[in-house]
């Protein structure tokens, strides 16, 4: 019986424009993705007992209300595939924190139920599948860069940039649940209507691509929400720079905040600081690539 591993990454958000919400409730966006190497181990394989999904690891929710139960849902009613399944996750990414966890995984769930059944769903059935998941879930089925537009599902790969090291704080005890994030953003932008900054998809793409992150003019209407109301995301942030980074921001609605530094030296120097003040802090890499199902 084989078995199935997938490394499931995090991903930050270098820019995010949060915009109005939209007739269906979600909101627009305008957000550049970037995985990097903050992984969930992920290990697969069939059991005896056909339709089952069996989750193991340290998730705050049921396995019925787990992203990878419904992706394994998903895949089966695409697919017709009836064959058990049981998967160990070995979790690294923080909850509530911004980094995609979730999302990632019902990506990496959807990959591994291919490799393990030897089916494979049609680009479209695989993409509907991971954009009825969540918003973020289709950025981690392809390139590891992404411009990422409407409520998450319009993504355009770009080329991936490595030439910076990346170092990630979370508060102990601070967790923003992206429900509340977006509702707190919703008062902000009634009460703040002249903060409030556009960044075209175009110019965003621009600055990635040709320009050091040191003159990157990239932002968070998140952390423009948070900042005065979570004292410590401020403290994070004043730290980085502090500390030799030459851009810092929020990923996502946080409670994550990172760093960009031109090299992995003054990325471990700032690590080693930091984490003096943050338990949660790791020196993590921008990915050139999304991880592949692999057969062990």
């Amino acid at each position: 019986m084989k078995k199935i591993e997938i490394l499931s990454p995090a991903k930050i958000n270098l820019h995010l424009e949060v915009g109005d919400a939209r007739t269906d409730g979600f909101h627009r966006i305008i957000s550049l993705f970037q995985a990097v190497s903050l992984f969930d181990r992920m290990v697969w394989e069939n059991t005896s007992n056909p339709g089952e999904c069996r989750i193991a690891g340290d998730f705050p929710c049921s396995s019925e209300d787990n992203l990878i139960f419904k992706a394994v849902e998903k895949f089966r009613s695409l697919s017709g595939y009836k064959t058990g399944v049981s998967v160990s996750v070995e979790k690294k990414i923080p909850h509530e924190a911004g980094l995609g966890g979730g999302s990632s995984n019902a990506a990496a769930a959807l990959k591994a139920m291919e490799a393990l059944s030897g089916l494979t769903l049609t680009r479209d059935d695989r993409e509907t599948a991971a954009s009825s998941l969540g918003s973020d879930v289709p950025f981690f089925l392809y390139g590891s860069a992404s411009a990422v537009t409407g409520r998450g599902e319009v993504v355009e790969p770009v080329r991936p940039r490595t030439d910076f090291t990346v170092v990630l704080v979370k508060p102990d005890s601070l967790g923003i649940s992206t429900a509340d994030a977006y509702r707190a953003v919703d008062l902000w932008k009634r009460d703040n209507p002249s903060k409030q900054n556009i960044l075209s998809k175009e110019d965003m793409l621009d600055f990635y691509k040709f320009r050091p992150p040191s003159e990157w003019p990239f932002y968070n209407t998140f952390f423009e929400t948070f900042k005065n109301q979570y004292k410590p995301l401020e403290f994070i942030y004043n730290l980085l720079y502090d500390s030799g980074a030459v851009f810092a921001g929020l990923s996502g609605s946080g409670s994550a905040v990172f760093g960009i530094f031109p090299s992995g030296k003054e990325a471990e120097c700032a690590r080693v600081q930091l984490k003096g003040y943050f338990p949660f802090t790791e020196r993590i890499n921008p990915l050139n690539s999304i991880p592949a199902a692999n057969v062990i």
